[in-house]
């Protein structure tokens, strides 16, 4: 799937804001580029990679993180979640894109070359992302695939205080294996 296809895709789930959107990936700065390119207005993140991981503070409508390419844990992606539920205000859109696994068999060999040449491990296709947004509190919408099913897109919505309060409700901590 070529890159303004994929951008196309995340640009439809995340609808119609009014103000910018923070886009968030591994550390090429496609997805951002292509985004603008789309016409919504970006603000990039630091890489995903970054130790102490924190966007900027810009107000903003809407997010895209993207795990494409990104090899860190269970932890350090739930890290990332938590300060984008914290970040973003409460109903905001919030589109994942992650590997994902293709159902046959013929699709499946070229995602698993894909991810070897990455570095990560076959399994990494099979992560639960939007299982594990769900569990950190987020509300799951939508999920679509996109490239042969090697990619899956979750539109989340932050969800909104629990009891009325200005803060999200605490976040369960999902414990899954890469």
């Amino acid at each position: 799937m070529k890159r303004a296809a994929l951008a196309g895709r995340c640009r439809d789930l995340l609808g119609a804001l009014a103000g910018p959107v923070l886009v968030a990936e591994a550390g090429h700065g496609w997805l951002a580029t292509a985004l603008a390119a789309e016409g919504c207005a970006v603000v990039a993140a630091p890489p995903l990679a970054v130790a102490d991981w924190d966007p900027p503070a810009t107000p903003v409508r809407g997010a895209v993180l993207s795990f494409l390419g990104f090899a860190g844990g269970p932890a350090e992606r739930q890290a990332r979640l938590a300060v984008l539920r914290r970040r973003l205000p409460a109903g905001a859109p919030l589109v994942l894109v992650d590997h994902n696994q293709p159902r046959r068999l013929v699709q499946r060999v070229p995602a698993w070359l894909t991810l070897l040449a990455q570095g990560m491990a076959p399994r990494r296709a099979r992560y639960p992302v939007a299982r594990e947004a769900q569990a950190l509190g987020f509300v799951v919408r939508r999920l679509r695939f996109a490239a042969g099913e090697r990619v899956q897109l979750v539109r989340v919505d932050v969800p909104k205080p629990a009891g009325g309060g200005d803060a999200p409700s605490a976040p369960q901590v999902v414990h899954a294996s890469r």
